[in-house]
């Protein structure tokens, strides 16, 4: 996968570095703070890259706020751009169609983050999960568990196509872009070496069958609108 661009990476305050070193989750003999960027003081400006249970702290102590749409990938805070009315109303259309298909099947997670592993940790549309009857009290949910996930791309089409190589290095089974600029739906199938061996663009009036819906035909317009 491509490192994220710096213009993406959520950059930091002093009063935010010095709160990390007094809490510890960062050593201050070891980073500096340039641009908003922490990098260790190795002489090459190496960016810090950061492990999941960094990124925990960080919520945990309010340098990365409540409200901030932030994911962690290939240990790098990502900044996500906001979202619209446009990208909203299709959020909330797949919302209604994954839910009415998921009850007392699967478990329907609405923009949330799935732990990867230690420096992955990405922030998708929709998920849908393998039921269990805890609905994961007792363990994270892991990629593992995903049946499904849903991006819908507006101004972030770049980056989730870029995500399309995390999911497929992750064995998701099938990932859906929808472009609602260009008014597609790219279904991504059949994860093999860290790549989807097959991708299909669908548009209004087509159709196509979800593995992991259990072979639900879906059509295009019920996503689009």
């Amino acid at each position: 996968m491509h490192t994220i661009a710096a213009t993406e990476r959520r950059l930091f305050t002093p009063n935010e570095f010095f709160r990390m070193a007094e809490l510890g989750i960062i050593p201050p003999a070891g980073f500096e703070l340039i641009d908003g960027e922490l990098v260790e003081k190795n002489g090459r400006g190496t960016p810090r890259l950061w492990t999941y249970e960094d990124y925990v702290q960080l919520g945990q102590a309010g340098i990365l706020a409540p409200e901030e749409r932030t994911e962690l990938i290939n240990g790098e805070i990502v900044s996500m751009t906001p979202i619209g009315p446009l990208h909203v109303s299709v959020v909330d259309r797949i919302t209604a169609l994954l839910g009415e298909w998921a009850f007392g099947r699967a478990i329907l997670r609405v923009q949330s983050p799935l732990r990867f592993n230690d420096i992955q940790s990405p922030y998708p549309d929709l998920v849908l999960l393998r039921m269990r009857d805890d609905f994961y009290a007792s363990r994270e949910a892991g990629p593992w568990d995903a049946l499904l996930i849903v991006e819908v791309a507006d101004t972030s089409l770049a980056h989730d196509r870029e995500k399309a190589q995390t999911y497929a290095r992750a064995a998701i089974p099938e990932y859906w872009l929808v472009d609602v600029n260009r008014s597609t739906v790219s279904v991504h199938l059949h994860p093999v070496g860290g790549e989807y061996t097959r991708v299909t663009d669908y548009r209004r009036g087509e159709r196509w069958t979800s593995p992991g819906m259990d072979g639900r035909e879906i059509r295009a317009e019920q996503v689009l609108g």
